[in-house]
């Protein structure tokens, strides 16, 4: 369980061998392409021509997907919009085809089988793309008709044609409306018309003279006046745009069917995305090799245990190919490959939550993993739940239904159930059930021992940090400083003595008087050691001399890391009370008879599964805080770079 070691690949082959060669390299999935160093020969970098094509082909395919789950959606919509109206034939069976992201799985053959469709399947998104215009364009006329029955609605209540409306001869006819009743009369009155007042609506004779007078009455009080010419009343106008209206949504309907009779292609659709994705990787990477007209110069990274596998394989294929298998040199960056074990890899996810380490650092997650594990299961803090979690999380995160990542947290949560039944059965926790006087906890009950709990979480805190400064003290020896290993790591390692033999003193009887004498000797070694060196990198005499002093107040940052670690006694102790409280409250109900039996089954389940939940939330949280800020905070660097391999960049699709 380590960072695996990089070979740096050179190749030097032929441009006609180019594509066998990338085939070998993509097949393997174990081949990062690196940007080629420039050599001292006069080489030119080609831009790839076909990078432009396929990311148009790929945009046609996001476009279709994207229309097929606008318009499975919007089908959803119609369909339950007209659930009750028997008078319009709308009826389609809609298809179980679901839009998630999750990737897929799939084998070689399927992926092998769409390539060769390309052709057949882009024209299917060519076929969308000509329905979605028409569905645009009828929507533009669904939405103009909603409009011109809303310019008409105010005037239904009129029996006059709209054409009607306006002057003839000497006599103008006028209609207006406002959204609320004003007193126009006494104003028309003056005028001297002739008018009819309808809640809103004014409908006005006058001199044609007096049109213009009339309208600028009518608009100083709010109302609009109607400009409509239909040969037809309002009322009449609206009942034909209703059924133009009714028409233009089933030509939408219609479409919308039509274009979800697509649907049967969308996995297809998803893996050639991916398809034509690695393809474009290729087509990036073939933009970064150096290039003659006859040759071409690849360089990648590939796993030092497989580099020279790899290279047998090509030179079998392409035997004119020349290839260098070169240690990183101090300059380079190599990407990061961690090998776990099955029990370690899901712990990963942590890490890389936090930073993947850097190609040359130490790998935390072996170590990391066994106080996450311990942890885990302190916060949950019961048997029974923890075997839920366990039972449920493996079969989940060992079916292939979930992709990688999904699974490293399935499992994480799977092992923290293991955790959580060592523990539950050391603390006597099954369902937070109250045995009363049967004494079933293996070590103490931490509701009746929340004392013992809480040391015991301080003790497993001192623990790791001892652990993690342990970690910091190898690697500043390996880094060829002793010195700093002893002052900054080896100090606080002395004090962390000093105080474990002080807290042995007081907590046990019968300890020798020697201990506590190691106690105060160990803290004036770590003490005098923080003093007296804490300053050595200043420059000036006054810095060395007093730089010792800010080392001392960075003990408290110390103390302030320690009871961090009370999270575990506080999330645990809540586990355990949350759980009573809900079996009071179920308790209670049961009591009742029989006819509480079914309700207090409901309490009972519902609330412990909420309690699951929510223990499972904080355990993930707060576990993955300890790790990034008390834990790594003192020896991990991070800012590495995964490893990434040419293919592995898939959005929809995963192989096994």
């Amino acid at each position: 369980m380590a960072i695996a070691l990089m070979s740096h690949i050179r190749l030097i082959g032929l441009r006609t061998q180019q594509n066998k060669i990338l085939d070998v390299l993509t097949e393997k999935g174990m081949f990062e392409v690196r940007q080629t160093d420039e050599l001292p020969v006069e080489l030119a970098r080609e831009k790839s021509s076909k990078h432009k094509e396929l990311k148009r082909k790929q945009d046609k395919i996001v476009f279709a997907l994207g229309f097929l789950k606008a318009r499975h959606s919007a089908m959803q919509n119609m369909l339950l919009a007209h659930k009750k109206d028997e008078s319009v034939d709308f009826f389609y069976e809609l298809s179980g085809e679901k839009y998630k992201d999750a990737r897929t799985l799939i084998e070689k053959d399927d992926f092998s089988d769409v390539r060769a469709k390309e052709y057949d399947l882009l024209s299917v998104c060519d076929a969308l793309e000509g329905i979605s215009f028409e569905i645009v364009e009828t929507e533009s006329k669904l939405n103009a008709i909603s409009v011109a029955a809303a310019e008409r609605a105010p005037y239904s209540a009129s029996p006059l044609k709209l054409s009607e409306l306006g002057a003839h001869g000497k006599v103008a006819l006028l209609l207006y409306h406002s959204p609320q009743r004003k007193n126009v009369e006494s104003a028309l009155d003056e005028i001297g018309c002739a008018y009819d007042v309808n809640n809103g609506l004014v409908t006005v004779v006058c001199h044609a003279k007096d049109e213009a007078e009339v309208d600028k009455t009518m608009s100083a009080f709010g109302y609009a006046k109607c400009a409509l010419t239909d040969d037809c009343t309002a009322k009449e106008k609206i009942s034909e745009l209703k059924k133009q209206y009714e028409k233009t949504e089933k030509e939408i309907f219609d479409l919308t069917k039509k274009a979800l009779g697509y649907e049967k292609y969308v996995k297809e659709l998803k893996i050639l995305y991916d398809v034509i994705g690695l393809e474009i990787e290729r087509a990036e990477a073939e933009g970064g090799f150096l290039k003659t007209d006859e040759t071409f110069v690849l360089e990648g990274w590939l796993p030092e245990a497989y580099a020279q596998k790899t290279v047998d394989e090509i030179k079998s294929a392409c035997p004119s190919t020349f290839i260098q298998l070169l240690a990183p040199e101090e300059k380079d960056e190599p990407p990061t490959l961690v090998q776990s074990n099955k029990v370690v890899e899901p712990y990963e996810s942590i890490t890389n939550l936090y930073s993947p380490p850097k190609y040359r650092e130490i790998d935390p997650n072996p170590i990391m993993a066994i106080f996450y594990f311990l942890f885990f299961g302190i916060m949950i803090g019961d048997a029974a739940y923890g075997l839920i979690l366990a039972v449920v999380g493996l079969i989940a995160g060992l079916s292939k239904k979930f992709d990688k990542g999904v699974k490293s947290v399935i499992l994480l949560v799977a092992m923290g159930g293991v955790s959580a039944i060592i523990w539950g059965i050391l603390f006597g926790g099954y369902f937070a059930i109250d045995f009363g006087a049967n004494k079933v906890a293996l070590w103490f009950n931490p509701l009746e021992e929340p004392m013992t709990l809480l040391i015991l979480s301080i003790v497993l805190g001192c623990v790791q940090l001892v652990v993690g400064y342990a970690i910091k003290f190898v690697r500043l020896c390996m880094d060829g400083k002793p010195f700093s290993a002893i002052f900054d790591a080896g100090s606080i390692i002395i004090l962390f003595g000093a105080l474990g033999c002080l807290a042995s003193s007081m907590l046990f009887d019968n300890v020798p008087k020697g201990v506590t004498t190691a106690a105060i000797v160990l803290a004036a070694v770590g003490l005098a050691l923080i003093v007296i060196f804490g300053g050595r990198k200043n420059k000036k005499i006054f810095g060395k001399v007093f730089g010792g002093l800010t080392g001392i107040y960075g003990l408290v940052n110390l103390l302030s890391d320690i009871l961090s670690y009370c999270r575990l006694f506080g999330l645990g102790l809540a586990s355990c009370a949350i759980g009573f409280a809900f079996n009071t409250l179920g308790g209670m109900l049961l009591s009742v008879g029989p006819a509480g039996y079914i309700p207090g089954a409901i309490v009972l389940v519902v609330f412990h599964a909420f309690n699951i939940g929510i223990g499972v939330l904080g355990a993930y949280v707060h576990n993955a805080r300890l790790q990034f800020l008390e834990f790594y905070g003192k020896f991990y660097d991070g800012g590495g770079r995964l490893f990434a391999p040419l293919g592995s960049s898939t959005r929809y699709i995963r192989f096994e």
